[in-house]
C-alpha cells in the first residue's frame, strides 16, 4: 500500500484544522463580546472560574453560605471571574442574580458578590443586592464593606480573607442581627479616645520640653498603645445553622440594581 500521497496531504489537513479552530475561537470571542458571558447556574454557591481559591477555602465558604441559606433562606453567591463578556461588573452581577433567581421569589433576599482578580488590569469587586435586601444593605453600606474590609485583603492577594471578612458583616446584616448604623458606631473613633490621644501627645511634648530645659535628669520611660476605630465584627464569624446534605437550588429572587463596587 502506497501511503506517500496521504502523508503529503497531512500538512494541508493540519493547516485546515488549525484554521477551522482559529475561526471557531474568533467566532466564540465575537459572541462573548457582543452578548456577554453568563455562567451556567450550578448546584452550589461559590464559583471560582479563576482557580484563585484552594479546594479547602472553596469548601469552607460553600459550607458557610449553605448553612446560612438553610437557617435564614437568604442566598449569597460568590463568583470569581476573569471578565464580564463585554458588560461592566455591575451589569454582570445584576444579570447573574436575575437569570439565576438568587434568593427567594417572595422575599428577593439574594446577594451576588463578583470578583475579578487583579492581573494586567485593575482588580474589581461588586456586591449586588436583591430587592428585599436593599434596605438592610444600602449602596453606601456595600461600598463601605468593599473599601474598608475587602480591598485591604485584595491588595495582599488574600482573596479568601476578603470574602470571609466581608461575610462577617454581610451575614448578620442579612439575618437582621446587625445594621449599618451599628457598623458606623463600631468603626467611629470614640470621643474619649480622641481626648486621651491628645492628652498623651501633650504630656509627651511637655516631658520632652522639661528634659531639654533641665539638661538631663532621670528621663521618662514608659509606653503604651492606643487602639481606636476600625472594629471588625468578628463575633459574627460563626456559621448559621447546622450542616446540610447539599444546596437545594435557587428560589427565583429578583434584583433591581442595588449595590456598589470598587477597584484596586
Amino acid at each position: 500500500m502506497n501511503i506517500t500521497p496521504a502523508l503529503k496531504r497531512l500538512p494541508l489537513l493540519l493547516c485546515g484544522m488549525v484554521a477551522l479552530f482559529m475561526h471557531l475561537t474568533a467566532l466564540a470571542d465575537d459572541i462573548y463580546n457582543e452578548t456577554g458571558w453568563l455562567p451556567t447556574k450550578g448546584d452550589k454557591l461559590v464559583y471560582d472560574y479563576c482557580s484563585i481559591l484552594t479546594t479547602e477555602q472553596t469548601n469552607l465558604l460553600e459550607q458557610r453560605l449553605l448553612d446560612f441559606n438553610d437557617s435564614t433562606s437568604n442566598q449569597i453567591v460568590v463568583i470569581m471571574t476573569p471578565g464580564f463578556g463585554g458588560n461592566d461588573i455591575a451589569a454582570f452581577a445584576q444579570e447573574v442574580g436575575d437569570a439565576w433567581g438568587i434568593g427567594q421569589k417572595s422575599l428577593n433576599n439574594g446577594v451576588v458578590i463578583v470578583i475579578k482578580p487583579k492581573d494586567e488590569t485593575d482588580g474589581q469587586v461588586y456586591i449586588a443586592t436583591g430587592y428585599g435586601l436593599e434596605g438592610a444593605l444600602p449602596d453606601i453600606f456595600c461600598k463601605s464593606i468593599i473599601n474598608d474590609i475587602m480591598i485591604p485583603h485584595f491588595r495582599e492577594d488574600d482573596y479568601y480573607g476578603a470574602v470571609d471578612a466581608a461575610l462577617d458583616v454581610i451575614l448578620p446584616v442579612c439575618a437582621g442581627e446587625y445594621s449599618y448604623d451599628q457598623y458606623c458606631e463600631d468603626n467611629e473613633l470614640p470621643l474619649w479616645g480622641l481626648v486621651v490621644g491628645i492628652g498623651i501627645f501633650v504630656l509627651f511634648i511637655y516631658i520632652c520640653y522639661k528634659l531639654d530645659k533641665g539638661g538631663g535628669g532621670s528621663g521618662y520611660s514608659g509606653g503604651g498603645t492606643y487602639y481606636g476605630g476600625n472594629t471588625r465584627v468578628s463575633g459574627w464569624g460563626g456559621s448559621y445553622g447546622g450542616s446540610s446534605g447539599g444546596f437545594g437550588g435557587f428560589g427565583g429572587g429578583s434584583f433591581g440594581g442595588g449595590g456598589a463596587g470598587g477597584r484596586w
